[in-house]
């Protein structure tokens, strides 16, 4: 069961093969919110995310986890996605990249991986924590995309992106890149280990927020 969730979600055979120019067309969707949290001294506290699946999705995670057939996921059920789902994602940066400048910044494994069915919707609440500090005042840029191309993970409108807690001379955006316009603007640099290596590709094409400080 765990495994037929896992490659689901993470398709770690077929579409991280797969991940060329052409990409592979998304199967899985979800609905995005991304709160980064910056600490009274000036650094980058948390990461917190979450995400609400598309129905199609949800009910085959609830056709393999309804244990006692209930038609509904009790919370023992959702403890189990959870697990199963932060156990699947750490292997992927839990879908999102932090880089300042081109540095690029990883995450503690994530301990609060929470699940919530709701209207018909698997819905996933986690934490993400710097694995090492970064100042609001570097201006950096926190990416959320599927290296393998088999989810999408949308923000549907820009307050689904929110800055908290940053001195007042820092502001953001989100930036949704247009795969071809991304490709094209940055074909020069571009090798084909970068074509080959999905991790690289999703940097480039992840929907991000960009922090601006004067």
């Amino acid at each position: 069961m765990q495994r037929v969730f896992l490659s689901v979600l993470a398709c770690v055979t077929g579409c991280l093969g797969g991940a060329t120019h052409a990409f592979a067309h998304p199967h899985v969707f979800a609905e995005a919110r991304l709160e980064v949290e910056v600490a009274p001294d000036g650094h980058v506290n948390a990461l917190r995310h979450i995400w609400r699946f598309d129905e199609l999705f949800s009910s085959t995670v609830l056709l393999e986890f309804d244990a006692d057939t209930d038609n509904r996921l009790d919370p023992p059920e959702l403890e189990e996605v959870a697990s199963v789902v932060a156990d699947s994602l750490a292997d992927f940066d839990y879908f999102q990249s932090i880089t300042v400048g081109s540095n690029n910044i990883n995450v503690e494994p994530v301990k609060d991986m929470k699940a919530l069915f709701e209207d018909g919707q698997l819905i996933m609440f986690f934490t993400a924590v710097p694995a090492e500090r970064i100042e609001i005042s570097s201006s950096p840029s926190f990416g959320v995309f599927d290296p393998t191309f088999y989810t999408a993970i949308d923000f549907y409108d820009e307050n689904n992106m929110v800055l908290q807690g940053a001195p007042a001379n820092c502001s953001h955006k989100m930036v949704v890149p247009d795969p071809d316009e991304a490709i094209a603007q940055n074909q020069a640099t571009l090798t084909d280990a970068f074509f080959n290596d999905p991790t690289d590709m999703s940097k480039l094409l992840a929907t991000r927020m960009e922090v601006t400080c004067k």
